[in-house]
């Protein structure tokens, strides 16, 4: 029997959904439900996870994932930085960010650096694991394609508005 000291990690889950994402039509909703799913997932996941406890949620609901200027996760950071959350959990590496270069920057770079655990649920990824070679080439290529994904869906956007305006057709938040 063993007396080693389990390290208790202590965990923000962080949560986030771009506008074009959500599903935040009905203006009466706190959250949307992709929100709820989200933690609910997290949470679901941490139930047997004895070494983490979670210390804060934080939520950037309605910010994009293509830059990391998001309210939740600059106080994320700060925590962090400040030493209360030492382990990051989010449902998958798209919720996580969606810019290829900075992503990687955080998870392979920085919060290594600081002692940061890194879990993406559904990318089945835990940075405790320790990295094999397949994560070597499958996390940046997962974060590559979710910014591709993000630059692709702002194409299509963009184009579907142009049509409309070219049509005559309304484009606004609310017809007149």
């Amino acid at each position: 029997m063993s007396n080693k000291i389990k390290k208790i990690y202590h965990a923000a889950i962080y949560v986030r959904l771009s506008k074009e994402d959500g599903d935040v039509s009905n203006a009466a909703k706190a959250e949307s439900n992709s929100i709820s799913n989200q933690k609910n997932l997290i949470h679901d996941f941490l139930k047997d996870k004895e070494d983490i406890e979670v210390v804060s949620e934080r939520v950037d609901d309605g910010y994009t994932g293509s830059n990391f200027e998001r309210p939740a996760f600059k106080l994320m950071l700060e925590d962090i930085k400040k030493g209360i959350v030492d382990c990051v959990i989010v449902k998958d590496l798209s919720r996580f960010g969606r810019e290829y270069i900075d992503s990687g920057r955080y998870i392979e770079r920085l919060f290594p650096a600081l002692g940061v655990r890194f879990i993406a649920i559904n990318d089945n990824y835990d940075s405790l694991d320790g990295k094999d070679q397949a994560d070597e080439i499958i996390i940046p290529f997962k974060n590559l394609i979710n910014d591709a994904y993000c630059r692709d869906i702002s194409v299509k956007i963009r184009s579907h508005l142009e049509v409309k305006r070219k049509n005559g057709e309304f484009i606004g938040s609310f017809a007149p």
